[in-house]
């Protein structure tokens, strides 16, 4: 009865041991070992992804030039004056 029970042990210590290898392979080799392709999600690009379409604010990409960290801007025009108010 315990041989079984040390079996079962050693048979999911191993498998335990196959999982966790292959996901630190996979992590350090970037996913080539997959073959799969992660592409950051860039907020913008270029200023005219930060768009709004107001006219009272000033519209650009902050850290475009690094995608993971670009951030859209729209800051307030002062004294504008939107089309069609009075």
């Amino acid at each position: 009865m315990k041989s079984h029970t040390l079996k079962s042990a050693i048979t999911i210590s191993l498998v335990i041991i196959v999982m966790i290898s292959v996901g630190y392979f996979i992590n350090r080799l970037n996913s080539t070992a997959t073959g799969a392709t992660v592409a950051p999600i860039c907020k913008c690009i270029e200023d005219n992804d930060c768009n709004d379409n107001n006219p009272c604010t000033e519209d650009f990409c902050l850290y475009k030039e690094t995608c993971e960290a670009a951030i859209c801007v729209n800051k307030e025009i002062s004294d504008c004056k939107r089309q069609g108010s009075i």
